[in-house]
């Protein structure tokens, strides 16, 4: 298969690019700044797989199918159907003046004819990048009764050493600790010093201080109650064929999401609508 099709935008206050295939931002450039996000060299761009880097749009469940209230059918793999199905184009924006690019995709779901979940839905991701990153993901029920529905923004941020990495906004925020299996409460700022993989209970506004790459990434959000924050150390990146040799400690996870004990129930008639937004400011 060939490459995917992609969408790219140059505005005063930044570029990007985007694709189709999973409604996937994979770069978001603020002028005079490196790339907040960051995408493996390895990740397969032919469609035939997941993207491995940018901001990957897991729904209509997250993770294994196993562990998700949304309940999806036999046969179902990790993280929904939506990161790898292709989204429809509504429009795009591309100003001369200082106004962001904007993208908007759609992508609509028939649960009729469905065995890994059988509820119709529409999900709209729109998508402003200038010197903020603002992405809002609607998510509208188009059947006749309500159903449970996970999702996150799997954003992959780019950072000069994960080793140096800390996370400020965390503190005293409870959160189930998926290596080890139970949950926890956050004491400090989070750092990391191997294999991490949690779900945050939370709706605040998080920090990610680099100090090599001199700067701090804020993410805000509204309309989630889950935060995940993820990296998997040497270990874990030496069993992923798409990540390259020691591109781990130059990424980490931090995940807009509503997943677990805070997964949605979609109403008929009312559309729920989750947002993230990325702010870039030079260290003290």
């Amino acid at each position: 298969m060939s490459d995917i099709a992609t969408f790219s935008a140059t505005v005063p206050s930044a570029s990007a690019q985007i694709t189709p295939f999973g409604a996937h931002l994979l770069s978001w450039h603020p002028t005079n700044d490196d790339d907040v996000l960051w995408l493996s060299s390895r990740a397969v761009l032919d469609g035939t797989t997941a993207i491995r880097g940018g901001v990957p749009l897991c729904l209509p469940w997250f993770g294994g199918p196993d562990d998700s209230p949304s309940r999806p059918g036999p046969g179902a793999g990790a993280h929904g159907f939506a990161r790898t199905s292709m989204w429809k184009l509504r429009s795009s924006s591309h100003p001369t003046n200082d106004a962001p690019a904007s993208f908007s995709f759609e992508l609509h779901h028939t649960g009729e004819t469905s065995m890994l979940y059988p509820h119709s839905f529409c999900a709209r991701l729109d998508v402003s990048a200038g010197d903020e990153l603002s992405m809002s993901l609607t998510l509208t029920n188009e059947d006749d009764h309500p159903f449970a529905i996970e999702a996150a923004m799997h954003t992959y941020l780019r950072v000069g050493d994960v080793k140096d990495v800390s996370i400020e906004g965390l503190d005293g925020e409870r959160y189930f600790d998926k290596v080890r299996g139970r949950y926890v409460t956050q004491c400090g700022d989070l750092s990391f010093v191997g294999f991490t993989d949690r779900i945050y209970t939370t709706t605040q506004q998080v920090s990610v201080i680099d100090p090599k790459l001199d700067r701090r990434i804020i993410v805000d959000k509204n309309g989630s109650g889950s935060t995940i924050v993820w990296n998997p150390w040497s270990q874990g990146a030496a069993t992923m064929s798409d990540i390259g040799e020691g591109e781990w400690q130059h990424f980490v996870c931090v995940e807009t999401a509503a997943v677990r004990e805070r997964a949605l129930t979609l109403w008929p008639g009312h559309p729920h609508i989750m947002t993230q937004t990325l702010a870039v400011e030079t260290l003290d």
